[in-house]
Order: structure tokens, then C-alpha cells, then sequence
């Protein structure tokens, strides 16, 4: 009871004090206060402050040049579809092609691939080797042969006309898991500078069953090697170009895992215009172009391609390696500077 008064005078002090000002900060700026916001002598505009941590935006640097490409008329992708623009490619941009110095890395299949860039590197279909002339004999596919010109009817998916040297074409075999062997070859890509193309192939093995690729290749948050780090790697050597793969097949694989990571590639390379070879797609199409796909729905290698009932190499018949090899001089003639015109 003895504290009622003395609190009672210093609440109307207060308010007494609050009016005055108020009164004045509505004299002294009529347009800044309003019933809900009322200006007062004590506001303070503090400047803006950055989150403890934060750095300024670091300023807008121009894009490094961009890598060889194809030219604009033509895809960057190589798939089945682009097979038939073989036997379309003028003999001057096959020539300049053949002066692309490539280097590719891959296992087995690469080697079928490497086999069959020796295929048409033969004078002509006739003096290849046989192992460049093998077909099944009919549509059941289960009796292959060595076709001959003595043949009245030669498979068109053997044919070729021959003539494509490829003195400067390496390949290198690479047996690892499929992260091992990326690392390796971004390890040595400066070795390998000197070449016009140094690039990489990922094999059905590395996308079987279990494998962790198609969940992590593309995974920017993944601490161990993947895409990100070839992206680096272009970004260290802007001149050069750079090839892209989706993997070889089997019949077996078809996996959900090699699904999932080629369509994920194709996805990448055609949001980033990257060039592809589209082995997969290649592989997984008949040389009438009829999709193969197992009961799953998943592609996997045509039967046309090889004679392995799980496996994928492409020796034992020779369609699927001159496939390939066709696609790689279609690509390369292109980056020769051929627009498709023939």
C-alpha cells in the first residue's frame, strides 16, 4: 500500500514524456507517422549486415571457350539413328578425320570396338580379315558364318566400303571398378594432352547389378569421383574436346542400374550439349532399328551383335563393332568439319 502513489505519479511521468515527444515527431515529420508507426527521436537505422560467415558475391567471370563441337545441323548424339550418315560422309571430311589424333579407354567391348575400326581400315570388305566378315546364316540366329564375295547375298550390317585408316586411334584397356578407373583417367588426362581426344567408355560391368554408378555419377553431393570431376577437368582444358559414352550391354545386363545411369547420360548431355556416343542405344537396336529390351523392359545387347548368351562381346559376329566403329567416324568427320551435306 505504501508504494501505490509513488508508482502511480511515475506512470504518468512516462506517459506525460511519450505524449510530448509523440506530439513533436508528428510536427516535425507529418508524412512519416501514421496511428500504427510512429516515428520517434530514439529510431535508429541500423545498416544491413551480412550473416557472420557470408562472403560478397564474387564478380561475374566470362565463360571459358567451349570445346570443339559438331556443327550446329548435326546432333551432338551418335545413336542408331544416325548410322545411315556413313555411307553420306564425303571422302575429303573422311580424310581430314583421319587426322583426329583419339585415344579411348574402355575394356573388352573396347577392344571388339578398336577391332572393328580395323575393320574399316581394311582396303576394302573384301580383303579384311574374317573376323570382320561373320554373320549369322538365318533369322534364328544360332549358325553364323565368314561371308565371302562368293556369297549371292552379303548381310548389309557387315558391309562396309573400307579405306579408314586408323593409324591415329589408341586404345587403352582398363579392367577397374568403375570409379577406379574414372579417377585414372582424370589422373592422366595431362598425359594424354597432346591428343585431340582422350576419353573414357564405361563397361556392362561396371553397370550390373548392385553397382552404385547410376546413383552417384550425377550425385553433385558425392564425395568420391564422378561427372562433377570431369566437368573440372574440361573447365582445366577448355581447347580440347571432350566425348562422352553411355556403356556397352549384355544380355544380361540390362540392369535397372544401366538404365537408370545411360538415360541419366543422355539426359546430361543433351542439357549440357555435350557430345555422345550412344553405344547402348547402338547395341540395343537391330540393324533394322527394332528396340531390344529383356522382360523387364530394360535395354540389353541384340542378338544380331553377339554370340554370348550372358555376356556382351562383340568378336564372335562382327555387326555390332562395325556399328560402333561407323558411329565413331561419323562423329569424327563431323568434328572435321563436315555439315552433313553429301
Amino acid at each position: 500500500m505504501h508504494f501505490r502513489r509513488p508508482v502511480s505519479w511515475a506512470i504518468l511521468s512516462i506517459l506525460l514524456i511519450t505524449t510530448f515527444f509523440t506530439a513533436k515527431a508528428r510536427a516535425e515529420y507529418p508524412q512519416q507517422v501514421d496511428d500504427e508507426n510512429i516515428l520517434t527521436p530514439t529510431t535508429v537505422f541500423l545498416p544491413v549486415i551480412t550473416k557472420p560467415g557470408s562472403t560478397p558475391p564474387l564478380p561475374t567471370l566470362p565463360p571459358p571457350p567451349l570445346p570443339t563441337l559438331p556443327p550446329p545441323t548435326l546432333t551432338n548424339i551418335i545413336d542408331h539413328t544416325s548410322l545411315p550418315l556413313y555411307d553420306q560422309i564425303p571422302a575429303r571430311y573422311l580424310d581430314a578425320a583421319e587426322n583426329i589424333r583419339l585415344t579411348f579407354v574402355d575394356r573388352s567391348v573396347g577392344s571388339n570396338i578398336f577391332d572393328g575400326l580395323g575393320c574399316l581400315a581394311a582396303q576394302n570388305w573384301a580383303s579384311s580379315i574374317s573376323s570382320c566378315r561373320r554373320h549369322y546364316t538365318d533369322s534364328s540366329l544360332t549358325n553364323w558364318k565368314t561371308f565371302t564375295i562368293n556369297d549371292p547375298i552379303i548381310p548389309e550390317v557387315i558391309r562396309f566400303p573400307g579405306g579408314n585408316s586408323r593409324a591415329n586411334i589408341e586404345f587403352i584397356f582398363r579392367a577397374d571398378t568403375w570409379e577406379n578407373d574414372l579417377r585414372w583417367f582424370i589422373d592422366n588426362y595431362p598425359n594424354y594432352a597432346d591428343r585431340d581426344i582422350f576419353t573414357l567408355q564405361h563397361n556392362y560391368l561396371h553397370v550390373g547389378s548392385g553397382s552404385t554408378i547410376a546413383r552417384e555419377y550425377f550425385n553433385p553431393n558425392y564425395p568420391g569421383t564422378n561427372i562433377y570431376d570431369v566437368v573440372a577437368l574440361e573447365a582445366r582444358y577448355p581447347m580440347k574436346t571432350f566425348v562422352y559414352w553411355t556403356t556397352s550391354l549384355a544380355r544380361t545386363i540390362g540392369t535397372p542400374e544401366s538404365q537408370s545411369f545411360n538415360d541419366q547420360m543422355r539426359s546430361w548431355a543433351r542439357a549440357n550439349n555435350k557430345i555422345l556416343i550412344d553405344v547402348a542405344d547402338i547395341l540395343s537396336h537391330t540393324p533394322e532399328g527394332v528396340p531390344c529390351v529383356n522382360s523387364q523392359g530394360f535395354e540389353i545387347i541384340c542378338r544380331e551383335y553377339t554370340t554370348e548368351s550372358d555376356g556382351g562381346h562383340l568378336g564372335s559376329v562382327s555387326g555390332g563393332k562395325i556399328q560402333v566403329a561407323k558411329a565413331i567416324w561419323i562423329l569424327l568427320a563431323q568434328l572435321a568439319g563436315w555439315n552433313g551435306i553429301p
